[in-house]
Parts: C-alpha cells; structure tokens; sequence
C-alpha cells in the first residue's frame, strides 16, 4: 500500500506528521533532511511516538523515554527491547510517499 504525506516542503527539518497507512497510524520525520517511516506506537507501552523528541536519527518516546533508531527500528534503550516497525519514506520529486516494506 502506497500512501501521499504531502510536499516534501510541507515537512521541514525536525517536522513529524502521521498519516494512515491500512489501519495503521505511520509517522513520517524529517531528520537532518532525511525521511524516515515508522509505525506511530512505542513497543513499551504503545504510546504514540508523534511528539517524542528527534536527534542523531533516534527518535524519544515522550511517555517513559524509549529511544529508538530512525533508519533500523531497533529499541535503543529501556524500557523498550522490542523494535518499532518500519515503512519506506519515498520522496517523487516535490512530493513524499509512505509505503509498506
């Protein structure tokens, strides 16, 4: 499934936005002026992701601190061990798409 986010200007360095993919909310950031993909639920306790600080390609869940790896997925640090799933961010020219992997 192939999902639009948006312009790729409408998601400036440091921007988060969720869309829907299936069922699922997907989170889409701009970090360091890459885009990455990710299911929008931290494996601790499924709190949403959206909100949670983004740096050095690790994103922070705001709700007790899980830290997670952008480009991989993989629990960085507890309490999370599980790793967050991944989708594909595609930017087409002036545009950007999620898809699933």
């Amino acid at each position: 499934m192939r999902v639009r986010v948006g312009l790729v200007s409408e998601l400036p360095e440091g921007a988060q936005k969720s869309v829907r993919v299936g069922r699922q909310s997907v989170l889409v950031v701009n970090d360091g002026g890459r885009f990455y993909a990710l299911r929008n639920l931290c494996t601790h306790e499924s709190y949403p992701l959206e909100g949670g600080r983004v740096e050095n390609g690790m994103i922070t869940c705001e709700a007790h601190g899980a830290r997670f790896d952008l480009a991989t997925g993989a629990a960085r640090s507890m309490p999370a061990v599980k790793a967050v799933r991944l989708y594909r961010a595609v930017q087409e020219g002036a545009e950007l798409f999620v898809e699933e992997l």
